[in-house]
């Protein structure tokens, strides 16, 4: 019997991992719906995502939310 060999994921891919907030962790972090969070992403409120997995945005980076608390994000809530 063989079995797939997987690989190990290198620390560089897991210190990236740890470095996304991901939408379930915005609507926890501000506490709103994912109607809200969808709709504060159409507004602006919320910066644009730019933590990318495949060429895709899928979150967004801590600092990213840190900068957006100290400015609009923190005058709208």
């Amino acid at each position: 019997m063989t079995t797939a060999r997987t690989r190990k994921p290198s620390k560089i891919s897991q210190r990236r991992a740890k470095a996304i907030v991901w939408p379930l962790g915005v609507e926890q972090r501000y506490d709103i719906s994912t109607g809200t969070r969808i709709r504060w992403e159409r507004m602006g409120i919320l910066p644009k995502r730019d933590a990318f997995i495949g060429g895709e945005a899928k979150g967004w980076r801590p600092e990213t939310l840190e900068a957006a608390d100290r400015g609009n994000l923190a005058n709208s809530a």
